[in-house]
Parts: structure tokens; C-alpha cells; sequence
């Protein structure tokens, strides 16, 4: 968690802040919601909230979006959550080493994707609420169909673990050119659920889209979303698509990231910049010395790639890129002073230093530049 450092006279201004948008998320959560409202859209609050910060937005949905679930990786972050005095019920999606689960009741939903796990449940949480997960051709975790028939004669035996859920995940969903391999995952899932429930298993909740599954496919047969990138107001379809376009027209990016100019240097023609002396001044330049680095979550890719923001004037990153320390180009801002505030990541889907835009000027994903957002610099809505 970051600090909260107070002075005498109040609290210490920062120099690095993320803030995040309420009306944004709230609005991309109804949008998601209005695409299929048979399904409940569930926000997906997986590393640190994808950047956002897990608890900051975890208080918020609780109180102000009330989902049916929220969903995370671990039971480290469900506890997290749990702490943090949420009433939301919390589905755990990742994998749990089983003897964690020998220590107390645990409230969480937990997936059942392997026999220990399913050994350890009947015996420490008779009473748990689980949700069967189910490898529809992504090769990662869940169970795959070879090995149903064992995994349902194990289940059988178990009186009382409730199954509640069963759930796969898609894993070319984003594929703007074709479909037809998330299309075969659903016909495999639906066998999957057909199977389990002939074997007398009931499901309350059936689910295998995120944010891509969510707009490309309405299937009453799946009753909940979890919505995980499109929730903080970024599309995962590439750019230049159709796709693309159009949920990006539906939503809206819910962070920005700020620093201040804690220096300037006046740079002659000649001089080096920065480590490896990797940039060379062709004219004499101004530079603004940022305080915010790789640590912070401005990936060292954006040397000599990335641009910010300063007085409305783009600002290229020269040299590279320090774990604390940012250099840019600001010759052409005027009346320049320290202290003047810089966006890092534009909370605007359009502007140039947008996360999705500033991401691909880098050769990279939105979701790992969100992911790598330092957590320790203070996050606030607004």
C-alpha cells in the first residue's frame, strides 16, 4: 500500500499520482451490462486491478456497483479484498497450493480444477462454494475432457461441497479476423457442462467471457461476464480493427498517470544524456528531468520510443530510461518551470500518450503496461 505521509500542515504532495476515473468505470460497467442482460457482469480485480489498485476499486464496486462476484487470481488477493471490508461475494480463478486450505473456513469461491485440491476441500471445507474450471483448448489450467470421468466419480463421492459454477476461458477471443476457434472452446464447454450435469451436478452460474467474449458473443447459456481489461476502459482488439473501433467508441479509459518536472538542464550540442551516454544532443536542447522510472512503470522500451505530456506540448523520452528518473525532450515548451505537472498516461482514448497508444509506441500490451504500475505511488478517484 503507499505511504500516507502527513505534514503538520496536511498531507505531503506527491509527486507521481495515478488518478482514476469513477464515472468512467461506472460507465464502462453499465455498457459492458447492457451488452447481455442475462449475464452478470462480474469486474475482474486481478493484479492489483490491473494496475488500478486492487482495494481502492474493490471499496468502489462493493459500495457503488454492487456485481454479483468479483474476481481475482489468488487467495492472497481475495483476503486482500476481505480486509478491506468488502460484502461482495469473491471468486478465486487461480491456482491455490492445496494445503492453504487446511487452516481455516474460507468464504471465497474457490476453483476445482485437479484431484488434491478436491481431497484436500472435502476434508478441511466440507461446505465450500466451487467452481469447476474446465480446459477447453488453452493448455493452461482447468480440466480437460479425457479426464471428466474420473474428476466426476471423485466429485460424486464428496456430499458436501457445493459445486456453484462451472467455467472455461477463451483464448483467442481478440482475434478480430476470426472466431472460429473461440466458437469450437464454447461447443467444447457446452459438452463440458452437458456431461457433468447428465452425472447430476447442478450449476447456478455458467461462464467463459471476458471483455472480448462479451461483445462477440451473447449465449443465454452463460449468465455471468468477467470483465476484465474493458472495465478500466481499454479494448483488447488490435488496433486499426473494427472491432477495436467500435468498443473503443463505447468506452472510455478510467487512468492517468502524472508526475512533476523536478529539474531542468540546458543541454549543448554534443553533450551525452543519461546511462551508456545512449543519446547525443545534435542541437543545444532543454531537457525536463521527471521523477518517475522503471520502478514506477514507465518500462525502459519507452527510451527513445515513448512521449509525455507538458503544457500541451508532446515531449519525446531520450536516453534511457532510469528506475527512477525519466529524461525528455522539452525544448519547445515555453515559460517551462519545476514543479509543472506532466501526464504520463492520458486518461483521454485519443491522446497520443494514451495508455493503449503510449503501449504500442513501446511494442507492448496496455495490460502490461497497467500491470507494472509501481504500487506503491498513490492512487486516487476522482
Amino acid at each position: 500500500m503507499p505511504l500516507r505521509l502527513k505534514s503538520l500542515g496536511g498531507r505531503y504532495k506527491t509527486l507521481n499520482l495515478i488518478e482514476i476515473s469513477k464515472k468512467s468505470l461506472s460507465d464502462n460497467f453499465d455498457y459492458f451490462s447492457s451488452l447481455n442482460p442475462a449475464s452478470k457482469v462480474c469486474p475482474v480485480l486481478k493484479s492489483n486491478a490491473y494496475g488500478h489498485g486492487l482495494c481502492l476499486i474493490g471499496r468502489f464496486v462493493d459500495r457503488q456497483l454492487r456485481p454479483e462476484f468479483v474476481c481475482v487470481d489468488s487467495l492472497y488477493e481475495a483476503y486482500g479484498l476481505y480486509k478491506a471490508g468488502l460484502k461482495t461475494k469473491i471468486l478465486i480463478m487461480g491456482y491455490t497450493f492445496p494445503e492453504n486450505f487446511k487452516f481455516k473456513k474460507i468464504n471465497f469461491r474457490i476453483p476445482l480444477f485437479d484431484l488434491e485440491t478436491l481431497k484436500v476441500l472435502a476434508k478441511y471445507q466440507p461446505e465450500a462454494k466451487v467452481h469447476l474450471k474446465i480446459d477447453t483448448g488453452m493448455n493452461r489450467l482447468g480440466i480437460k475432457e479425457n479426464e471428466f470421468e474420473v474428476f466426476a466419480r471423485e466429485l460424486k463421492k464428496v456430499k458436501h461441497l457445493k459445486i456453484e459454477g462451472i467455467y472455461s476461458h477463451l483464448a483467442d477471443a481478440d482475434n478480430h479476423q476470426s472466431q472460429e476457434f473461440s466458437l469450437k472452446q464454447i461447443e467444447r464447454f457446452k459438452k463440458a457442462i452437458k456431461f457433468f450435469e447428465e452425472k447430476g451436478f447442478n450449476f447456478k452460474y455458467k461462464h467463459i467471457c471476458a471483455t472480448a467474449g462479451s461483445v462477440l458473443f451473447n449465449d443465454p447459456v452463460f449468465n455471468l461476464t468477467r470483465l476484465g481489461i474493458g472495465f478500466y476502459g481499454i479494448s483488447p482488439f488490435p488496433e486499426g480493427s473494427a472491432l477495436n473501433k467500435g468498443l473503443s467508441s463505447k468506452i472510455s479509459p478510467s487512468l492517468r498517470l502524472l508526475t512533476h518536472v523536478a529539474a531542468i538542464k540546458k543541454v549543448k550540442k554534443g553533450e551525452e544524456i543519461g546511462y551508456n551516454l545512449s543519446f547525443k544532443a545534435d542541437v543545444d536542447m532543454k531537457l525536463a528531468i521527471l521523477p518517475i522510472g522503471y520502478y514506477d512503470g514507465i518500462d525502459r522500451r519507452f527510451g527513445g520510443k515513448g512521449k509525455v505530456l507538458i503544457k500541451d506540448k508532446l515531449c519525446s523520452v531520450i536516453g534511457k530510461v532510469c528506475m527512477n528518473i525519466t529524461m525528455v525532450d522539452a525544448t519547445k515548451v515555453n515559460n517551462l518551470k519545476v514543479g509543472e505537472k506532466v501526464i504520463i498516461f492520458s486518461d483521454s482514448k485519443d491522446s497520443p500518450v494514451s495508455v493503449k497508444a503510449a503501449s504500442l509506441s513501446a511494442g507492448k500490451s496496455p495490460y502490461e503496461t497497467l500491470v507494472n504500475l509501481s504500487e506503491t505511488t498513490r492512487r486516487e478517484l476522482c
